[in-house]
């Protein structure tokens, strides 16, 4: 009886210090004193703001909501010696059955580095927010500074990274040197990357007699994929990344990227929907894919 007692209290213990990863803040009405110089500037109205708790002491990170006419929103901003590196909007999308899908990467430094987090709850009625900091794929007390040595970003040449398709074979892209490479970067939770599958496959349709490669790449699991594709249809060529491979795209999804033939990235975006695909078509369509 007493080992029992001994390692239930030893879980008991385990899992309250997995519950403590998240923190709580306040929001606080109005814009904070080191945005106050782009408020002019700002094409929507700030309504709150949260310094988050990071434990580092050379960069500060921001949370808050706006506001753009009818529309509300998300924004974060990320300062170093009392100066904005990086200042986005993003989309926050509650789902209780999966607090993944609201992973936050903000990129700074001309993308060279990288924090992340999971916001389990963004609460604008109690005015607080919860939320987590990320390494890698993990939870983490305090915020963690990625570097990424090859950012993507339009006009950068693709990394190699290492690939594998469902019958686990490998996969590498120098193999479709003569076809522009259409790439998506998904997961299965994703709600946002489910809404603009119907569309990306109609890309595949349309461009299936040109020099164009449509490939997903995904780092969930070959099982949880495969019982994705038993109820679903992803037209994409299938592709798990390895765990080197997917620091390069971060925790955020989804991510459509177009590379030339030369391996350039010549349209990159991040965050999914219905129409994206009609985005990623206008631009295949000046590529002129028929060469």
């Amino acid at each position: 009886m007493f080992i029992l007692i001994f390692i239930t209290t030893i879980l008991a213990g385990c899992q309250k210090e997995q519950k403590n990863l998240y923190k709580t803040t306040e929001l606080k009405q109005g814009y904070p004193e080191i945005l106050k110089p782009l408020e002019k500037s700002l094409p929507f109205k700030i309504q709150s703001h949260s310094l988050l708790e990071s434990n580092n002491d050379s960069i500060d990170i921001y949370l808050g909501t706006l506001k753009q006419g009818k529309q509300s929103g998300n924004w974060f901003a990320l300062a170093s010696n009392n100066k904005i590196k990086q200042f986005s909007t993003f989309d926050f999308r509650q789902n209780s059955e999966n607090e993944k899908e609201n992973d936050v990467d903000i990129n700074f430094n001309n993308s060279t580095n990288r924090a992340s987090l999971r916001i389990k709850e963004f609460d604008t009625i109690e005015n607080r927010i919860n939320y987590a900091w990320i390494n890698q794929s993990t939870l983490a007390d305090s915020v963690k500074i990625s570097v990424i040595e090859k950012p993507l970003l339009k006009g950068k040449t693709f990394p190699k990274i290492g690939l594998t398709n469902m019958a686990k074979e490998k996969i590498n892209l120098d193999n479709f040197k003569e076809q522009i490479i259409v790439i998506n970067w998904w997961a299965v939770w994703c709600e946002p990357c489910r809404k603009e599958i119907p569309g990306l496959n109609r890309l595949v349709s349309k461009y299936s007699n040109k020099n164009v490669k449509f490939i997903s790449i995904t780092d969930d699991s070959l099982d949880k994929v495969s019982r994705f594709l038993e109820q679903n249809d992803f037209q994409y060529d299938i592709t798990f990344i390895t765990e080197n491979g997917r620091k390069l795209f971060g925790n955020s999804y989804p991510k459509n990227i177009v590379l030339a033939r030369n391996r350039t990235i010549t349209y990159y975006t991040e965050g999914g929907n219905e129409t994206k695909w009609q985005e990623i078509d206008k631009h295949l369509t000046e590529l002129n894919t028929e060469e």
